[in-house]
């Protein structure tokens, strides 16, 4: 058994910080239950792991753990957000559950590094997720249009794109200042003898700086 891992109280510190992350439509609507599945899934994962004698190691049972609860909450989401049935959400996250524990397992096993554990994961995820839609579609449980808007749901690029587009504020909010500057020292300082090199220099950056922030934005 894996020696000191409080996977109880791992669990319930991993839930309260997918409370603090929760999209406001799941809150909203679906705290409850959410936070419920999120606890229950992270903690059977590290109740597993902590008794499996290939882990040997605390803080790798941690990481592991981990992974599966954060891709629990992703996957989570995008079944809240589709439109299948709330019945048959249990079984397909015990199945992407059951995935990504044998993944995460196998990972450490070969020493992965986590990057490259990350990776492979997410690609089996992404299968057993997309299998376990299909078969709701051959069991005539949903129906295609249903299961390809499921499949079309992608909680964590979403906010990996927010989380881009979001390192972009600090920038302009310097440039801003720094625009803010210059009108000061149009205003202030108009006989300032270096006043038009000051503001073909600004003219410049500020201009540079618009140019990075319209790339940015077109790329996501």
């Amino acid at each position: 058994m894996t020696v000191n891992f409080d996977y109880e109280g791992f669990a319930k510190n991993l839930t309260k910080q997918a409370e603090n992350s929760m999209p406001k439509d799941i809150a909203l609507q679906h705290k409850k239950e959410f936070l419920e599945r999120i606890y229950n899934f992270t903690y059977i994962a590290g109740e597993a792991f902590s008794k499996d004698d290939t882990i040997t190691d605390a803080e790798t049972a941690k990481i592991l753990t981990q992974i599966i609860s954060e891709w629990t909450f992703h996957k989570y989401i995008d079944l809240l957000r589709s439109n299948i049935p709330a019945i048959y959400h249990e079984s397909i996250l015990q199945k992407l559950g059951f995935v990504a524990f044998e993944m995460t397992r196998e990972a450490a096993l070969g020493k992965l590094s986590r990057d490259d554990m990350l990776k492979l994961v997410e690609v089996q995820l992404k299968k057993a997720y997309e299998k376990a839609c299909r078969q709701l579609v051959a069991n005539g449980q949903i129906s295609p249009e249903v299961c390809e808007n499921a499949l079309s749901l992608s909680n964590i690029d979403t906010m990996n794109n927010s989380s881009k587009k979001f390192r972009t504020f600090p920038y302009t909010l310097c440039a801003l200042l720094f625009a803010l500057f210059s009108v000061g020292m149009n205003v202030f300082y108009y006989e300032y003898q270096h006043l038009d090199i000051f503001n073909t220099v600004a003219l410049i950056l500020l201009s540079g700086y618009m140019g990075f922030y319209i790339g940015v934005k077109i790329r996501h």
